[in-house]
């Protein structure tokens, strides 16, 4: 009994991620214009510093109801991790921009309202909790108003850049948008006292950020995702501490 206990102390700490493409470690290759996974993703280096195990469970073009799908399917077994990071949005924000474009005078809502993403992602937190998971939510990277619109009208037939402003308003209401759902993510990391890893605050922080984006303006490129590491692993240090370093073999 007491050989079994100290294995059972010593089991690593699992840690699952939940997000969309940015999180998946998801590039545009610059020759093909095609999304690419990278070969490491953000959180390898987590893995070999600290004595943890991470399953990375983000999928390109998820949004916080899709990603709750999974989520609630992973939930119905016994305690699946001991630490879930977050990561929903930047989809859930999105319009369909060739409607947009045909009626420019007309109302039109995101993929997900933001009232219903607060509630899906205050869902996923409150689910996790109530089965001792300790949730972790991560703010989203900013995007480049204008290369990301212009990524819009290269690559969706039938749209047009002038339509589409004259909705917006201005072009940068895209990224205005954008940070509404961020900055939701950001209070209900207040509101519910949860650990929060802001990669936002990381990208803005430097000088011509954009520098870090592919060339649609929202995905981050190797450099931005050097970046998100390096966050990740500073978060990670506050929340396991140099106890839980791995010890070199």
């Amino acid at each position: 009994m007491e050989n079994a206990a100290i294995r059972q102390d010593e089991r690593r700490p699992v840690i699952h991620v939940y997000g969309d493409s940015i999180l998946k470690g998801i590039v545009m290759d610059r020759e093909t214009g095609q999304y690419v996974p990278m070969r490491n993703d953000d959180f390898c280096a987590i893995s070999t510093k600290y004595a943890v195990d991470v399953v990375n469970k983000s999928k390109f073009g998820y949004t916080a109801e899709r990603g709750w799908a999974l989520l609630s399917r992973a939930l119905t077994k016994q305690k699946p991790c001991d630490i879930l990071v977050l990561e929903y949005g930047g989809n859930d924000c999105n319009h369909n921009w060739l409607e947009v474009s045909q009626a420019p005078e007309e109302a039109h809502a995101p993929v997900t309202l933001l009232e219903h993403f607060r509630a899906t992602m205050k869902q996923m937190i409150d689910s996790v909790r109530a089965i001792g998971i300790t949730p972790v939510l991560v703010s989203l990277p900013p995007i480049h108003a204008q290369r990301y619109l212009d990524h819009i009208v290269a690559t969706t037939v039938g749209t047009d850049a002038d339509k589409i402003v004259s909705w917006l308003g201005d072009v940068q209401m895209i990224y205005r948008f954008q940070e509404l759902y961020s900055s939701a993510v950001t209070k209900l990391a207040w509101e519910t006292g949860v650990p929060y890893v802001d990669i936002r605050a990381a990208f803005l922080d430097r000088h011509n950020y954009e520098t870090l984006l592919c060339e649609d303006g929202i995905h981050p490129n190797e450099a931005g995702h050097a970046l998100i590491a390096q966050t990740f692993e500073r978060a990670a240090e506050q929340l396991f501490g140099a106890g839980h370093t791995a010890v070199p073999a």
